[in-house]
């Protein structure tokens, strides 16, 4: 456990870090050399310039314009090797969605749900250099949240998951009817509450959409909530994935602001998750990763194990 004051000198930090540049969406850069990742951008914003909540669910096709001239894992957002912004499109109908994704493949299509303190940009651009790092070749699909997008928004995000929650809903149902293939859900931090809340919901009124995978990445949860989820849930995924860091320096000032012991993130215990059902990767020793609380998509390692795994 954090002490208070260890509390106040990590938060003074990470307000000192967003001082500095934030991600958001850029022009091309003329002759840069980036690769194009469409992406599906699902949100209950009513635009992504905004941090204000909104219960209908608006669509946008994106293509983000990877460098290719950084680290695996790196997100750069300034500079010459910014992510940058190709297009965008807007989306307002069925038909415009299944053109959106394209026909089902033998690759699942990737929902990919964002944690607390991220801009639209950030958390696109997440997904975009996970899917290339990865060799990802499904259908990317973001659903953009309304975070408050600032350090000191912990509660305003938390409450921003929760009204988000039946809008995801409501793309969830929506899916089959746009998309035949495999759905994968990867979600982290604070997006792991808000997708296993929608999950539960949905299993216990009877509605039960498709999905082949779950990843939970440093889960942002009490692990009394997220037992009482699971049990809720019902039957997991065939492939469902817990990944842990049990020295995630971000989960122990949210174990701290709780007043609990840990979240379901940096558990000690992982034995209690696989006996729920989970696969459980503890990464706490992949010393590679460029963000501790975002092990799994920054360190060079695990993407290049990923890319094996995706391409066989």
């Amino acid at each position: 456990m954090l002490s208070r004051r260890t509390f106040l000198c990590s938060s003074s930090a990470a307000a000192l870090t967003a001082c500095g540049p934030r991600g958001q969406f850029l022009q091309p850069v003329p002759g840069a050399d980036v690769a194009p990742v469409p992406i599906l951008a699902v949100s209950n914003r009513p635009t992504l310039n905004t941090t204000e909540r909104d219960t209908q669910l608006r669509f946008a096709k994106l293509t983000i314009g990877v460098s290719l001239d950084r680290a695996p894992g790196d997100i750069p957002v300034s500079g010459p090797q910014a992510f940058t912004l190709l297009d965008q499109q807007g989306i307002g109908s069925r038909a415009a969605l299944r053109d959106a994704l394209g026909p089902p493949g033998s690759d699942p299509l990737v929902l990919y749900v964002h944690g607390f303190n991220n801009t639209p940009a950030e958390a696109i651009h997440r997904q975009a250099q996970f899917a290339y790092d990865a060799g990802l070749r499904g259908p990317q699909v973001s659903y953009v949240w309304p975070s408050a997008e600032t350090p000191g928004g912990y509660l305003y995000d938390r409450d921003s998951a929760l009204q988000a929650r039946p809008a995801l809903e409501d793309f969830l149902e929506l899916l089959p009817q746009i998309w035949s293939g495999e759905v994968v859900i990867i979600a982290h931090s604070l997006g792991c509450l808000l997708t296993m809340e929608a999950l539960t919901r949905l299993r216990m009124q009877g509605r039960s959409p498709r999905l082949d995978g779950l990843v939970l990445m440093h889960p942002d949860i009490s692990p009394a909530v997220f037992a009482s989820q699971v049990r809720d849930l019902g039957p997991l995924p065939d492939n469902a994935l817990l990944i842990i860091n049990r020295a995630d320096p971000a989960l122990q000032i949210s174990a701290l602001f709780a007043r609990a012991d840990e979240r379901v993130g940096m558990t000690d215990d992982p034995q209690d998750y696989q006996a729920l059902g989970f696969d459980v990767l503890d990464l706490t020793d992949q010393t590679d990763a460029l963000n501790p609380h975002l092990a799994a998509l920054t360190s060079p390692t695990v993407l290049d194990r990923i890319r094996t795994l995706a391409n066989r």
